[in-house]
């Protein structure tokens, strides 16, 4: 795993558990859900931009709200993208690793395509 990457799941590991759990059968908390997956894009983002993440809210709402919607394809799915359970106790062990990769996937995709391209001419 790279050091990037490596930090963020230091940094992020917490929030996706709770992230999870907002999901979870009989725990579902729209509210918390939704603050965790903010909490997520604007860590991303502040990291890419390098600004903290108040900056980020401010600064980088156009920003934010394409990574907000490229990492839905996650966050809208889970029991199609890491086989999130719709119903019993989630294994939250097995579980948020996945999660992890696919949205740190998702969220260095959305982040790639705000650098523009060079031309070599």
């Amino acid at each position: 795993m790279d050091l990037f990457k490596n930090a963020c799941w230091l940094h992020l590991s917490f929030a996706i558990n709770r992230y999870l759990m907002a999901n979870a059968d009989g725990r579902q908390d729209g509210h918390e859900k939704a603050q965790r997956h903010l909490e997520l894009c604007y860590f991303y983002l502040a990291a890419f931009k390098g600004v903290d993440i108040d900056q980020a809210r401010i600064d980088f709402i156009d920003e934010y709200l394409a990574l907000h919607e490229h990492t839905q394809a996650l966050t809208d799915y889970l029991d199609e993208q890491i086989g999130f359970p719709l119903k019993g106790r989630p294994d939250y062990d097995k579980l948020a690793p996945m999660f992890f990769e696919k949205f740190h996937a998702l969220a260095m995709e959305s982040l790639a395509a705000l650098v523009p391209a060079t031309t070599n001419a």
